[in-house]
């Protein structure tokens, strides 16, 4: 199978015609600093798969090509269905510099932008996300703040004993109301001040 796969021509191998001049001036200068940071980014568009298997085809593609173990091979591969499956595969060394889990989640937006904007793109944005990710580290998960749930616990518990106060303290000095029944119900009497209210019976 060998002889049916690509010949390498440099970093951007567009077999399946999907690179414009722009696009290679702007995706050349990504994998020139992608390059400065020990990632060899490599680039293959094709129509055609002799495996029927992008996974496969991305594996044998690594191998025939030779590349080296600071290599990243992605490869856009367009189906019978007219739609671009992406695969990569990292050498040791690229492996061993990108972050697992910021590297599946550019490779699975790229998945995504293949179909919805265009090869040339995806590969774009994923170069640039695969610098950033070089460049600042992954992403830290967002650390969920409670402090809106001490406020809340805090208005709460102040508004609890505020009603606590209205009904068992004297309004006007604050000492504890005494009950007392009396012929029109239950009556809470203030010892001090004498405030009086009426409670239920």
């Amino acid at each position: 199978m060998a002889q049916e796969l690509p010949l390498p021509v440099g970093p951007l191998n567009d077999y399946g015609q999907t690179l414009e001049r722009e696009d290679r001036e702007r995706l050349s200068e990504l994998v020139g600093l992608l390059q400065s940071h020990g990632v060899s980014l490599v680039y293959l568009a094709s129509w055609h798969d002799p495996f029927r298997d992008p996974a496969r085809y991305a594996q044998a593609v690594f191998r025939a090509w030779n590349l080296p173990a600071q290599a990243l091979l992605v490869v856009f591969l367009r189906g019978a269905d007219r739609r671009w499956r992406v695969e990569a595969v990292l050498g040791s060394e690229a492996a061993a510099k990108v972050p697992p889990a910021g590297w599946e989640e550019i490779l699975a937006q790229a998945r995504i932008e293949a179909n919805r904007l265009q090869p040339a793109s995806a590969f774009g944005n994923l170069a640039q996300r695969l610098l950033a990710l070089l460049t600042t580290g992954p992403r830290a998960p967002a650390r969920r703040s409670w402090a809106w749930a001490y406020a809340v616990a805090a208005l709460l518990g102040i508004g609890g004993v505020l009603l606590l106060g209205r009904a068992f303290l004297c309004p006007h000095c604050l000492r504890p109301l005494r009950r007392r029944p009396s012929f029109r119900g239950i009556l809470w009497v203030c010892p001090r001040c004498r405030y009086t209210r009426t409670g239920r019976r």
